[in-house]
């Protein structure tokens, strides 16, 4: 058979009846299937492989952070977790505070594993805490009322009023620093 053959429509000679007994014979043999099969769901596959990865690991450093407070309690809320590497965790402490959480590390260990980290050994820092940045403005002060009238005598009564007050407030800003 050529393929001009092959590719010829097929001959309408059926019956009506025929075209329809054949229609319903294909969609019988196709009832219930899908033409395409859907996608497998992306999340059950990754939790599949993932939950046995997970199941060791216990709490994340960044979940561990977050939750600090209310997973270490009122005593160890100063201290700020730093790292989390191989089961240690490293803790920074302000100086006080470092030899008194060293003797309840015990007690940090068995909270966090209630919280469900798998934490073996505490390491603390002991740092000093951070000095407040310094207020490098001077405070604000008002001038004098005779400081403000030799300021506003300085000034040429001719000028625009928007320069003149602009120029005052100028004066009054270099006057305070």
């Amino acid at each position: 058979m050529s393929l001009r053959d092959r590719f010829r429509p097929a001959s309408t000679n059926l019956s009506p009846d025929d075209s329809e007994a054949q229609a319903a014979r294909a969609l019988a043999a196709r009832r219930g299937r899908s033409p395409i099969a859907p996608p497998p769901n992306a999340g059950k596959s990754v939790a599949s492989v993932l939950r046995p990865l997970l199941r060791d690991s216990g709490l994340g450093f960044h979940e561990l952070k977050r939750r600090w407070a209310e997973v270490a309690g009122e005593s160890f809320a100063r201290a700020e977790p730093e790292k989390l590497s191989g089961g240690v965790l490293t803790l920074r402490a302000p100086g006080a505070l470092a030899p008194f959480l060293q003797q309840q590390a015990s007690l940090l260990i068995e909270r966090l594993a209630v919280a469900g980290a798998k934490i073996k050994t505490v390491r603390i820092e002991q740092r000093t805490a951070a000095r407040p940045a310094p207020n490098l403005r001077a405070p604000k002060t008002a001038l004098s009322p005779g400081e403000e009238a030799a300021l506003a005598q300085a000034l040429d009564p001719a000028l625009d009023p928007g320069l003149r007050s602009a120029l005052l407030r100028l004066g009054r800003a270099v006057r305070r620093s």
